[in-house]
């Protein structure tokens, strides 16, 4: 199991401080707030190093909970015969599934088991792959990337097998949900309407009025003209003019990531799917980017029953950068100019106000914005 800790973050500035640790690529998850207070789950050996970040930005972290098989172990360390039963138990478990010795795929229709098993097998994930040897979330990510047509994928492994679990985008008119299905049109945010072209269904609320975020705009029970109620498949475009406030914050002083030059290699022959190392004294680097090069050595135009593996590692150091009001200012223009973009490309924008609040500790800008856009969503009858 693995081990993690539950952060809480307090200060004035929490969500600015978990925002700078997911851009310093600090993994965090499970985020959320409860009332003004910040919980996040992380592993254990970034708490130390995100201290000085925390101090940085005027805010206080404590560990709130531990969980995985670390700390359940440290309650033991005194009791070294079940300390030994228990190792002993591990790793007679990680010499019986040590290996991948199947890979079976589970809900592809239109694309082939084979292609799905191609691109993971250029991701690491194949026949005899030594367990520990892969990335799951990555080759999650490369087939949602590279197959279009998979709308979700989950890899998990069950001892010596590796189950692909995907789900395909349905072919529709809109993409969304299949026109045989009956389905209600809800809002996906909050606001007041401006604009409804209905094409099926029944409207329930008329331009002018508000409705809030998942409220039922378009019914798909409508009455056929016979007096019969019957269901449909609701379909419009309605338009409403929505209003958001963001907050953004940049320190005057933070520790950034600067590259230092220094490159450290690690080398291996993978050979049925496990790594023999090329090298006496191991070269991982805590504070290093990682990135893996494989290559599948060949002699006389045939593929040797073996491959090449190197580890790279791009040493940084964490620099404390103090910034001047001009500078901050621009990053935070920055910011704002990329939140634009991202939330607000495919909308009208009726206005788009900024206001800059300074303190000691850096600069806060709140930006609040009255849009129009689409907020039809279609819902399947029944589902909340």
């Amino acid at each position: 199991m693995k081990s993690y800790i539950v952060v809480s973050v307090l200060g004035s500035y929490n969500e600015a401080f978990v925002n700078n640790l997911i851009k310093s690529n600090i993994k965090v998850w499970e985020i959320k707030n409860k009332d003004g207070v910040i919980y996040f789950n992380m592993s254990p050996y970034f708490y130390k190093k995100i201290a000085r970040a925390a101090f940085n930005s005027g805010v206080r972290t404590r560990v709130e909970e531990r969980h995985g098989a670390y700390f359940k172990l440290r309650r033991y360390k005194n009791r070294y015969g079940v300390f030994f039963g228990a190792v002993s138990f591990l790793g007679i478990i990680v010499l019986m599934s040590n290996f991948v010795w199947d890979i079976r795929v589970h809900g592809n229709e239109s694309l082939s088991a084979s292609q799905i098993i191609e691109v993971m097998e250029k991701h690491g994930i194949t026949n005899g792959v030594n367990i520990h040897d892969y990335d799951s979330e990555k080759a999650e990510l490369a087939l949602a990337l590279e197959l279009d047509r998979l709308a979700w994928v989950n890899i998990e492994r069950q001892g010596s097998r590796i189950n692909v679990n995907v789900s395909e985008r349905l072919e529709t008119e809109d993409d969304k949900i299949p026109v045989t299905v009956p389905c209600n049109i809800v809002a996906v945010k909050t606001g007041i309407i401006i604009e409804t072209e209905v094409y099926r269904g029944r409207l329930l609320i008329e331009p002018g009025s508000g409705v809030s975020r998942g409220e039922v705009i378009v019914s798909g029970v409508v009455d056929d003209g016979a007096g019969n109620i019957i269901l449909s498949h609701a379909s419009a475009k309605i338009i409403a003019e929505c209003e958001e406030i963001t907050e953004f914050f940049v320190p005057f002083i933070s520790l950034e990531r600067r590259n230092n030059g220094r490159i450290s290699k690690n080398n291996f022959i993978v050979f049925l799917g496990r790594g023999f190392p090329l090298f006496l004294i191991d070269s991982k680097p805590e504070d290093a980017a990682f990135s893996e090069e494989m290559r599948a050595p060949a002699f006389l135009g045939l593929r040797l029953p073996f491959r090449l593996k190197t580890e790279v590692y791009a040493h940084y150091d964490f620099i404390e950068v103090t910034l001047g009001q001009a500078q901050v200012l621009e990053r935070l223009k920055k910011q704002i100019e990329l939140h634009r973009q991202n939330f607000y490309g495919d909308s009208e924008i009726i206005s788009f106000d900024e206001k800059y609040i300074m303190c000691e500790e850096g600069i806060t800008a709140e930006v609040r914005v009255v849009y129009r856009t689409d907020i039809a969503q279609q819902r399947i009858i029944g589902v909340p």
